[in-house]
């Protein structure tokens, strides 16, 4: 914004700040070359020129003019904030505006951008520097993961209150943005805890002061104090101690002269406060310092805020209500905040009217889709407002980079991330990032967006039987349905997809069934009704306690999903390993399934069948077992098993032949119900090729070149899968020549008769019955 030094004839040649009421003055009689300038002033571009955002740039300046930056990083829980960096940090005079800690009292006469002992020096008017009248405060501290997984930085209250305090160069016309959760005390404007702004004593010659605070009963107020005047103005609205976006304008009538200012405010997008101040204070510019936390001139500790800011953004102007819908949307989906355009808190009533915007004005949540889907509104996003500087367009300067969300309202139950790490906050850089680019990869300097938003019907989280999907996989259900509303820059940008999500379901009866079953409902055609169209499911990955975590989620545009029950996930197991078994087939064992499981639990393995292929040597067998689970879901495995035939070498009759004996012999012929195919081994080396050697021509045996004795030739059928060699041995008995003499004889003496006699000697004959004939 163009900005003149102008001095009036009141004041000193020290005082170097428009006024308004100088201003006015000074164009009663000014030159015409004035009123080119003033026409030039009203229409030069408004900007946000003071930006302070807990998630970054506390304690440590950000790099100058490098506004694309989500860094340095917030530091850790706990951290006294000395300095709240503010990131609009172009250099050059009147232009810083940290906020930091009291100075020294022995410091107050220097200039408030000492470098090394800063103080409360005025640059022109009366006194020459502020002499606070309260007491000296402390610091505050930074709290990580605080509003929407977002830090903010606590002013707690205690002893002499926390503050920290700057000197804003919009003085004048401005719109201040300010996210806070307090609870409010007071009902004056020295008195209301103070946000931004405050009061003192000892009042400036040459401005005013202002005070937006949180007043009794949590309403966001308005304050303007003067030498010798104060002016008070409560909100309508109970915030609840609920996070909230406060929104303060300040427009100075035109034409000057008429001593009107208007004021107006807004909490999370609901009109509040529209007031005319008439006065003649009311076009004199605000006093060159303002505190958050604490009043200037307080000693009272129940004037003390407590409570947390978590960012502050100050434009040097009026903006227009569009602007204002793209940094309300902004802050709302950072920090979680259901907004609504009339009416009741959105956090009450949802969102009824409200559209949230991106950065480049497109529509990202529209409650006209679907009006019952309007409460807890939250998302993951990615955004960041394109400058025009020196341009129409107002310079708004944030971004956004929300990769973990949940709605701030109590009844809020689902939480998202681009991980499933579920216990960090959003400034954990291990999360993955979110596309903005329409090249593959994410550019700090890209001003495409990507949201993925969500609300919900405020149904009831208890079960119920009704509007299932016909498949019957789902028995039950919660009642309430969640919504998406998914917006991608055009021309390339990959939208989010691969979710975690975390359904907190501590209010709901439906874990009363086993955690296995818990499915996230997923509606496609996004009408809502789950007995039509195409109804996918994700099975929760986790149930801890009362949580329920799913993985992998890819939501679209106008989806619908809920939670359910139904366990359509059939066991697992693995086929047993195949046997081979000889002659007889074990008895069915379902221990051999060894492996089974399931998402919930197995209930029973058990043996169905067994079905043979008809073949024999090998006969294969197939053998089948079932899993089922407790909600009947089966699986079935399958084991081979091999059955084969022993061998069977034969019953073996020995032999007994003369020594000498020139005949051939068939030693198969001594087996009785042998299997062909065998070999014939020759045990005793009777032919002298070795011990066992194999007997090459079994059916022609000649034997007659073997002495007297016994020699055993064994007859072998090998073995056929699992079962053993079958042998039969045929022992071949060879004997000597029989010899036969007479030893002793008579003859009868008498014809016919019998007494005669013969005596005979044997030897070598074989045993067994013989004829003799004589």
């Amino acid at each position: 914004m163009i900005r003149f030094l102008l001095f009036p004839s009141h004041r000193s040649n020290a005082e170097k700040s428009f006024s308004a009421k100088g201003f006015k003055r000074l164009c009663q009689s000014a030159l015409v070359l004035f009123i080119i300038l003033l026409g030039q002033q009203a229409s030069a571009q408004i900007e946000v020129d003071t930006w302070y955002s807990a998630d970054r740039a506390i304690n440590t300046p950000s790099p100058l003019g490098q506004l694309q930056l989500y860094t340095p990083l917030a530091p850790a829980d706990g951290t006294p904030v000395t300095t709240w960096h503010d990131l609009v940090d172009y250099i050059g005079f009147n232009t810083l505006q940290h906020a930091v800690q009291h100075p020294n009292p022995l410091d107050y006469p220097n200039p408030w951008d000492h470098p090394t002992n800063p103080g409360f020096q005025h640059s022109f008017g009366n006194p020459p520097f502020l002499i606070p009248a309260g007491s000296i405060p402390g610091i505050p501290t930074l709290r990580r993961n605080q509003m929407n997984f977002n830090p903010s930085v606590e002013f707690d209250g205690s002893g002499n209150g926390q503050a920290l305090h700057t000197r804003p160069i919009s003085r004048e016309e401005i719109t201040v943005f300010i996210v806070f959760k307090a609870r409010g005390r007071g009902n004056s404007a020295n008195t209301q805890q103070l946000l931004y702004g405050g009061d003192i004593d000892n009042y400036h010659s040459s401005t005013t002061n202002l005070s937006l605070g949180v007043s009794d009963n949590s309403r966001f107020s308005v304050g303007r104090t003067w030498n010798g005047g104060s002016f008070f103005q409560s909100g309508a609205i109970d915030l609840q101690n609920l996070p909230t976006i406060g929104v303060f304008s300040r427009d100075v009538v035109q034409p000057l002269g008429t001593d009107d200012e208007i004021l107006t405010t807004k909490v999370n997008g609901l009109p509040d406060i529209n007031f005319v101040r008439h006065h003649p204070t009311s076009e004199t510019d605000l006093y060159l310092f303002s505190r958050l936390g604490k009043h200037f001139n307080s000693n009272d500790s129940n004037r003390n805020l407590t409570g947390h800011i978590a960012e502050v953004l100050i434009a040097d102007g009026v903006l227009t209500a569009n602007s204002i819908q793209r940094i309300e949307s902004y802050l709302a989906i950072k920090y979680g905040i259901t907004l609504n355009s009339a009416g009741s808190l959105g956090s009450t009533v949802g969102n009824q009217g409200y559209q949230y915007l991106a950065a480049n004005g497109a529509v990202i949540w529209d409650p006209a889709v679907d009006a019952a889907y309007r409460f807890d509104i939250a998302g993951l996003a990615r955004d960041r407002y394109q400058d025009n500087i020196g341009g129409a367009s107002p310079d708004l300067r944030y971004n956004l980079h929300q990769r973990i969300a949940k709605s701030e309202n109590d009844e809020a139950i689902v939480t998202m991330s681009t991980d499933s790490n579920f216990s960090g906050d959003n400034l954990d850089q291990t999360r993955p990032e979110i596309d903005n680019t329409t090249w593959g990869a994410t550019s700090l300097f890209s001003y495409l967006h990507n949201y993925l938003l969500w609300g919900n019907d405020h149904a009831s989280l208890n079960s119920t039987n009704v509007e299932l999907p016909p498949s019957g996989d789902i028995t039950e259900r919660i009642s309430r349905e969640w919504k998406i509303q998914k917006t991608v820059s055009p021309g390339g940008v990959t939208p989010i997809t691969g979710v975690s999500v975390q359904v907190d379901l501590s209010g709901s009866d439906i874990l009363t069934n086993p955690a296995c079953g818990i499915q996230l409902m997923i509606d496609r055609d996004g009408d809502g009704d789950f007995t039509t169209g195409v109804i996918d499911y994700v099975t929760a990955t986790s149930v801890v306690g009362t949580d329920a975590f799913f993985d992998n989620v890819d939501f679209e545009h106008l989806d619908v999903f809920t939670i359910g029950f139904g366990d359509f996930t059939d066991p697992t197991a693995t086929d047993p390993d195949p046997i081979i078994v000889c002659d007889t087939v074990p008895a069915p064992d379902p221990n051999v399934v060894d492996d089974e499981d399931d998402n919930c639990a197995v209930l029973s393995v058990t043996h169905i069948s067994d079905v043979s292929d008809g073949l024999s040597n090998p006969e294969t067998i197939t053998r089948t077992y079932r899993v089922t689970d407790t909600s009947g879901n089966t699986t079935d495995v399958t084991q081979i098993i091999s059955l084969y035939t022993s061998p069977e070498a034969g019953a073996p009759t020995d032999m007994d032949i003369c020594e000498g004996d020139a005949n051939t012999y068939d030693l198969n012929a001594q087996l009785a119900g042998a299997d062909a195919g065998g070999t014939w081994t020759d045990v005793n080396d009777a032919f002298g090729n070795g011990a066992n050697s194999v007997v090459p021509d079994p059916a022609n045996m000649d034997f007659s070149a073997l002495g007297d004795g016994s020699y055993g030739f064994t007859y072998t059928v090998a073995s056929t899968g699992a079962c053993p060699d079958d042998t039969a041995t045929v022992s071949v008995n060879i004997n000597n020549i029989p010899i036969i003499n007479v030893d002793l004889s008579s003859d009868p003496t008498t014809c016919g008769g019998s007494d005669g006699s013969i005596s005979l000697i044997f030897g070598n004959v074989p045993n067994g019955n013989h004829d003799i004939f004589h």
